[in-house]
């Protein structure tokens, strides 16, 4: 156990490490242009109200996180202590064949998660979206929208769970590594697929009819070896009034697009300022970087994972009939101890991605060169992000830098150039 624990305390070490490069970027410019002033100058134009209305929402995040773990604490409970998983046992232990009585098993426990959550689902993400104005669906039609998710979701997970039990009866004591390795591989996977058969499943997809601004963009591309000769634009404005973009794919299969919202919302320069910031996180390759991080991650969850199920199941493994990890009954209790521990990794994999957010955002200014642009957009989309938060608020809570350190860098970039 002393390994992991060592691995656990260097993971802190590594989050203030990253916390450093988020920090304010000291300037000695020998120039005219005052880039801290032009950046205060730019955040002071935010006006109170939608400052505090941004402040609120972030803040109202902060303890979802915790509501979030709390949630799954009770639903483990009510599986584990509350006689859902030995009911489903009880239903799913008369098929014939291990795989098919664990694939109804997860299936049913997945469903019961989905309806016992359900409550705090429909409060975050469509009651709260829809008081601070982000959400443009009815009822009916989120809905329907968070039920499609489920299946997706749940075709995907049931036979990847069926499979990760399957390995975990041949492998024995050596379950954790294994589940490791199948994890890191299902999550690139998933990677490869999602742009190609997943995306399509939730928006439709059509080329973007700005000729000048699709020529604009592809040159970009070209410019920085992304073997493009589209963009798309999805309609996403029926849902939400979140600005989005991504450059994703994955040997051959590169794909630029952007959300109706920014199209009608954004200008031009705007617009190449987003999108060159979303190239730089795939031509430094962070989808991979940030795979083989996260990995390092799973590995040390499962390790930690397996001496806590050892442990519990030696206490409570007859109330809850398992006897070892590859009974089926154990996942109520895998998927709870996973959701802790990354509950606990929070600040640990927010400082992972705002490492990398900071270097797609040096990327992009050097790739569309256009800082005022860039700077606008992050002040276009301020409402829902604290714009000047506390030190230790940032390092904890924020996955990517915050939106006065970004127009900061801008401001710098402006400066220098």
């Amino acid at each position: 156990m002393k390994t992991p624990v060592i691995l656990f305390f260097c993971l802190l070490g590594f989050t203030l490490a990253c916390a450093q490069t988020n920090q304010t970027i000291s300037s000695h410019i020998i120039t005219h242009f005052d880039a801290e002033k032009a950046t205060a100058q730019l955040v002071n134009t935010i006006p109170v109200a939608a400052r505090q209305k941004a402040d609120s929402y972030c803040e109202g995040d902060y303890w979802l996180l915790l509501w979030n773990m709390v949630c799954s604490a009770i639903i483990a409970w009510l599986f584990l202590f509350g006689g859902l998983s030995d009911y489903l046992l009880r239903r799913t232990g008369k098929i014939k064949g291990t795989n098919r009585g664990n694939f109804l098993y997860i299936i049913f426990y997945f469903l019961l998660v989905f309806l016992l959550s359900l409550p705090l689902d429909i409060y975050q993400n469509f009651i709260r979206e829809n008081q601070y104005g982000f959400s443009n669906v009815g009822f009916l039609q989120w809905f329907l929208n968070d039920l499609i998710t489920f299946v997706v979701e749940l075709i995907i997970a049931a036979p990847f769970f069926v499979l990760v039990y399957a390995i975990f009866k041949k492998t024995k004591e050596n379950w954790w590594i294994w589940g490791a390795c199948i994890s890191v591989a299902f999550i690139i996977g998933i990677i490869i697929i999602y742009p190609v058969f997943i995306a399509p499943i939730f928006n439709q997809y059509t080329p973007l009819k700005n000729g000048n601004l699709k020529n604009e963009i592809l040159s970009m591309a070209r410019a920085n070896r992304i073997d493009v000769n589209n963009v798309y634009v999805y309609n996403e404005s029926t849902k939400t009034k979140v600005f989005n973009a991504e450059v994703t794919g994955f040997a051959g299969t590169a794909m630029i697009s952007l959300n109706d919202n920014m199209l009608n919302h954004c200008s031009d320069n705007e617009i190449k300022a987003a999108l060159a910031h979303e190239m730089g996180h795939y031509v430094l390759c962070h989808l991979f970087i940030l795979t083989l991080e996260y990995g390092l991650l799973i590995v040390l969850g499962f390790k930690l994972v397996q001496w806590s199920i050892t442990k519990l199941i030696k206490t409570y493994g007859d109330r809850w009939e398992i006897k070892g990890i590859q009974n089926i009954a154990s996942l109520p209790l895998v998927v709870f101890l996973f959701t802790f521990y990354f509950f606990i990794l929070t600040p640990v994999t927010n400082s992972i991605t705002r490492v990398v957010e900071i270097q797609a955002d040096n990327y992009g200014l050097n790739a569309a060169r256009q800082p005022d642009a860039f700077a606008s957009l992050m002040l276009k989309s301020a409402d829902n992000h604290k714009i000047d938060p506390g030190y230790w608020e940032e390092i904890i809570f924020f996955d990517h830098p915050c939106r006065k350190q970004r127009i900061l860098s801008a401001m710098i970039w402006k400066a220098e150039n």
